[in-house]
């Protein structure tokens, strides 16, 4: 699986350093945004500081939604099953997208009854029973 190109410039620090980098912009503007509010002369370097830290903010929570659910994120899964036949649609008769070896690294979209709809390793996607996919985390 390719990560994005969001994802490959973001991978530079890890999720946890963006939500602790996000906790300490969001209490920075709010403090700053508070001392211009009760100031009797409202400085312009607090309302530059104030968005230059809601910015970071934005900024950490777009990369921490985005390696979250990327190519090594909560929807990374590992097809478990033997001959695991990625398919059109919901149904055992429906024509065969992919053959899927055990151990292919696969990204869950969505899931729908017993079947898991999946982009598969070559730019392909596909449904495959629930029961032959498990989620990973790395």
């Amino acid at each position: 699986m390719q990560p994005g190109r969001a994802e490959r410039y973001l991978h530079f620090a890890s999720v946890n350093q963006y939500t602790i980098t996000a906790a300490v912009a969001f209490w920075i503007a709010v403090f700053c945004l508070a001392a211009s509010i009760f100031a009797r002369r409202r400085s312009a370097m607090l309302i530059l500081v104030s968005i230059c830290c809601l910015l970071a903010l934005a900024i950490s929570v777009f990369a921490i939604y985005t390696l979250d659910r990327g190519t090594k994120g909560q929807a990374l899964a590992i097809v478990t099953g033997k001959n695991v036949q990625a398919r059109l649609a919901t149904a055992d008769t429906a024509k065969s997208v992919l053959a899927l070896p055990p151990g292919s690294e696969i990204k869950i979209l969505s899931t729908r009854g017993d079947w898991t709809y999946a982009a598969l390793p070559n730019d392909l996607r596909g449904w495959i029973p629930a029961k032959d996919a498990e989620r990973v985390r790395l």
